[in-house]
C-alpha cells in the first residue's frame, strides 16, 4: 500500500510509500459522465458473454464521423468513437475493455471491436490478456507512446488533465483495471447530486506533487520543512496524521450544483491490506470501494463505523 512518511528526508518515493496510493469529457457541453447511485449497489460487467449491465454511458458517441489527426509524417484517422475511447484509456492507464464497451459505448461491443482493431492497426493502443487463478482472464487496454501523443496533442481536455501510456505495475494490473469502474461509479452519483466532474487524478501524479514538494523543502529546518509539506498535501486535496500522508488510487475533482470546486478520494481496497491499512484510509476520509469477495472482511475490519461500496468482480 502507498504511504509515505514526511519526516524523513533521505527517503525517496517507493513501492512502500505511505502517502496509501474523466468529468467525463464533454466536448459538446451537453454530454455528462454517468453517476452512480450510492449505497451498495453492485456493478456488473460481462461484455464477452453480451449480457452487460451497465449505467448510461458517460457520453453520446457520434454515429460515424471521422476526423484526420497530423503526426510528425503520418496522418491517422479516426472515428469520433475511437478518440473518445483513447481519452479514457489515457486518464485511466490500464481499463478493461468491457468496461469501456458498458460504459462508453453503451454495450455495442461491435462498435467497440471496430475502433480498437483500427487503433491497434495504427499504433495507438496496446492490448494485454490477464489471466486470473479461479477467475475469467481480462482483455485489458492502454495507449501506446504514439497513441498518448495524438491524444494530448488533439483532444483539448483542459483543466490540468494528466494522460499516461503503457502497463505499468504487473502485479496490480487487475487492481487498477476496476479503478475506471469506480470512478463511473462515483461520477455518476456526484452528477445526480448536480455536480460536474471535471478532472481525475491518479496516485501516480498525487505521488510526483508530494515528491517535488519535499524536495523543495530539503534543507530547511525540521519544523519549517514538516509545515511546508503539510500545506502541499492539503494543497493536493489529501489529510496527513503525524507525518503519515494516505493516496488514494483516484481523486475526483468537480463542481457542485452550487458552483463550488470540491476534491473527492477514491480507494479500491483490495485483498492485500490489512486491518491497519484499512484504518488509515477511512481515517483519511476516502470514499471506499471494495469487491464484492472482500466486502465483508473490510467492514469487520472497520467495526462497520464506513461505509463501503460494493463493486463486482
Amino acid at each position: 500500500m502507498h504511504r509515505w512518511n514526511i519526516s524523513d528526508p533521505d527517503r525517496g518515493p517507493g513501492a512502500e510509500l505511505v502517502v496509501p496510493d474523466r468529468e467525463t469529457r464533454t466536448p459538446s457541453g451537453n454530454e455528462k459522465p454517468s453517476a452512480g447511485q450510492g449505497g451498495g449497489r453492485t456493478l456488473s460487467s460481462d461484455a464477452a458473454g453480451g449480457e452487460e449491465q451497465f449505467p448510461p454511458a458517460a457520453r453520446s458517441i457520434a454515429p460515424e464521423s471521422r476526423t484526420r489527426y497530423q503526426d510528425r509524417d503520418r496522418t491517422y484517422s479516426l472515428r469520433s468513437s475511437a478518440m473518445e475511447s483513447m481519452i479514457d484509456i489515457g486518464r485511466f492507464r490500464t481499463v478493461d475493455a468491457s468496461d469501456l464497451a458498458g460504459f462508453l459505448y453503451r454495450g455495442d461491443v461491435a462498435r467497440m471491436k471496430q475502433d480498437h482493431r483500427s487503433l491497434r492497426e495504427q499504433g495507438l493502443i496496446e492490448e494485454k490478456t490477464l489471466f486470473r487463478a479461479n477467475k475469467s482472464a481480462r482483455r485489458l487496454v492502454t495507449l501506446t507512446e504514439l497513441g498518448h501523443r495524438i491524444v494530448a496533442k488533439a483532444a483539448g481536455l483542459g483543466d490540468g488533465q494528466r494522460l499516461y501510456h503503457g502497463f505499468v505495475r504487473p502485479k496490480e494490473l487487475d487492481h487498477d483495471a476496476d479503478l475506471y469502474k469506480v470512478y463511473q461509479e462515483a461520477a455518476r452519483r456526484i452528477q445526480e447530486q448536480g455536480g460536474r466532474p471535471f478532472r481525475i487524478r491518479l496516485d501516480f501524479e498525487l505521488k510526483e506533487s508530494i515528491h517535488r514538494a519535499r524536495e523543495a523543502a530539503k534543507g530547511f529546518p525540521d519544523e519549517e520543512r514538516t509545515n511546508l509539506l503539510s500545506a502541499a498535501v492539503r494543497e493536493n486535496g489529501l489529510t496527513i496524521k503525524g507525518t503519515t500522508v494516505h493516496l488514494p488510487d483516484i481523486q475526483v475533482e468537480y463542481e457542485t450544483r452550487e458552483g463550488n470546486i470540491e476534491r473527492e478520494n477514491l480507494e479500491l481496497l483490495s485483498q492485500h491490506y490489512g486491518k491497519e491499512g484499512i484504518r488509515g484510509k477511512a481515517g483519511a476520509g476516502f470514499r471506499m470501494y471494495a469487491r464484492a469477495r472482500e466486502a465483508n472482511r473490510v467492514r469487520r475490519a472497520l467495526g462497520d463505523a464506513a461505509f463501503v461500496e460494493v463493486l463486482s468482480a
